[in-house]
């Protein structure tokens, strides 16, 4: 059986909304494997990071809760936010940052390596590196980006709800469904720059008019890959849950601070190792996008044709090659 998605006519295509979800799990099936090992190289470090940031965060939080238990009185609420938490709450940032860069480096490589790749073979994770390293400049370029355009979104608001005081609430409901609606193009960003090599500012151009037309659909597969996503790390959770009580109950191993940040940890690695649902997604809408605006597989299909060898002709009546029985 041929290996599945592994040249580029596989991926520009035009798909329904069913088929979309249904090549994401196609193609996780087909390289689950290799894409999981070069997750475990790249994105499991950094998530551990951030798994050990949580881990002195909600400490601090089950303790508080465990502490209220036995004597509520006596607990001060504002005793939570020492050292220990805040230092934690910056690892987790930091870490949270971090993971989710490699995360979506790594995904999005991955890709343009079976996109660029005459032969069927998986990308290995040495592979994966050189794309990820020759790009990480960009990707943190392209991040400061978002992050001056939601700070200059953020201060025209405010400076508009300190202007407009009686009509703030009024302002907010316009405001809030308008940032909403943008945030669903610029989730293609990302597969623009890093598949199609472009400017930081025409990659975030070009993102707004492939969703244009397409917002409804493209927010719909977003919604549906989360929610799957969302119900399979629920099993992530649970650890969790199982820290609290044990320190609430003061059970001796379950209840240590170890065992809270090993859960911590464990949470987020099963964040990120779900996420490529959505990142697979989302490359797929990019395609179908693409191929709808531009129809860029169907014309590399057609300047394809009489490229390859030539049919070998087969009829049961006439054999050429055949010798005869003797």
């Amino acid at each position: 059986m041929p290996a599945k998605f592994t040249h580029e006519a596989d991926f520009r295509q035009e798909r329904d909304f069913g088929a979309k979800i249904g090549a994401t799990f196609e193609f996780l099936g087909a390289h689950w494997r290799p894409l999981g090992k070069c997750l475990l190289y790249f994105v499991l470090p950094v998530s551990l990071l951030m798994g050990i940031g949580l881990g002195l965060v909600m400490n601090n939080m089950f303790d508080l809760m465990g502490a209220a238990q036995s004597n509520p009185k006596a607990v001060d609420p504002a005793s939570m936010f020492g050292p220990s938490y805040f230092s934690g709450l910056g690892l987790a940032m930091l870490g949270g940052l971090l993971a989710f860069i490699m995360l979506m480096s790594t995904v999005y490589a991955y890709v343009r390596l079976l996109l660029n790749s005459e032969a069927a073979a998986a990308p290995t994770p040495a592979q994966v590196w050189l794309e990820i390293k020759a790009r990480l400049g960009r990707i943190f370029a392209a991040f400061g980006v978002l992050v001056l355009v939601y700070m200059v979104a953020i201060s025209l608001f405010a400076g508009l709800v300190a202007l407009l005081d009686a009509m703030a609430f009024l302002l907010m409901l316009v405001v809030v469904p308008a940032l909403f609606y943008l945030s669903v193009p610029i989730t293609l960003y990302f597969p623009v720059l890093l598949l199609e090599d472009g400017g930081l500012l025409p990659a975030l151009r070009r993102s707004f008019y492939l969703v244009q037309g397409k917002w409804w659909s493209t927010f719909g597969l977003l919604l549906v890959a989360g929610m799957i996503q969302g119900m399979l790390t629920i099993v992530f959770i649970l650890p969790q849950y199982a820290v609290m009580f044990g320190k609430m109950l003061k059970v001796p191993v379950l209840g240590s601070d170890a065992m809270g940040m090993m859960a911590q940890c464990f949470y987020t690695s099963g964040i990120l190792l779900t996420y490529p649902i959505s990142l697979i997604a989302l490359i797929f809408q990019y395609f179908n996008l693409v191929e709808r605006k531009e129809g860029l597989g169907l014309r590399s299909l057609v300047n394809s044709l009489g490229s390859g060898p030539a049919p070998v002709a087969y009829n049961q009546a006439y054999r050429p090659d055949e010798e005869g029985e003797y």
